[in-house]
Formats: structure tokens, sequence, C-alpha cells
């Protein structure tokens, strides 16, 4: 499995990083990109793949390796 990091400021300023791993993307954005895609007449499209691709773009994340702290 393949893990992301994401970073951007918080509600105090303070800068906030968090680490996703693909299911965790696919969780929480794959029934709304899907919605999306399909919204746009780009059925053919839908994949998990392309998901992940596209919730990488929007979030500016990038790829890490697994932190030794994550045990699933």
């Amino acid at each position: 499995m393949k893990y992301y990091s994401i970073a951007f400021p918080g509600e105090f300023g303070q800068q906030v990083e968090e680490i996703w791993s693909e299911k965790q993307i696919l969780k929480s954005y794959f029934t709304y990109w899907s919605e999306q895609m399909k919204r746009i007449g780009k059925e053919h499209c839908i994949n998990e793949s392309d998901c992940i691709e596209d919730w990488c773009v929007v979030h500016w994340a990038i790829e890490v390796n697994k932190p030794d702290w994550i045990t699933e």
C-alpha cells in the first residue's frame, strides 16, 4: 500500500501535515469523485488508480514511505 503526505496551514497558523493511505483516500473520496466523473460523462474513466491520482493533484500530495508508527 502507498502513502501520501499533505500539508496545510492550521486554524491558528501552525503547519499541519497528514499522511493518508490509499485505503483512506478511497474511503473518503471515491464516492464523491465517481459521482462527479459520471456527471461529466466520464464513466469509462472511473477506477481507483485515477481517483487516487486526482486526490493527489487536488491536495498537492506527495508519495512518502510508510511511517514506522502506522500499524495497518
